[in-house]
């Protein structure tokens, strides 16, 4: 549901998750300015070939 004028919104931390090509290993981290899906990534921590970005995407935050 969207909010009314001037009510606030909650705040939307995004992740960045990047995918190993060749061993399919995924990582979760924040996500950086720049940051788009099928860019070149790290280093894969298994393999240790270059992963990419498979996807972008927020999680809502649970206040309490």
């Amino acid at each position: 549901m969207f909010p009314s004028i001037g009510e606030k919104r909650p705040k939307m931390p995004v992740f960045t998750v990047e995918e190993c090509p060749n061993c399919g290993t995924k990582t979760k981290r924040a996500f950086k300015i720049g940051d788009y899906v099928y860019k070149d990534g790290g280093e894969c921590p298994k393999c240790h070939s270059k992963t990419v970005v498979s996807m972008i995407y927020a999680e809502l935050v649970q206040v309490k």
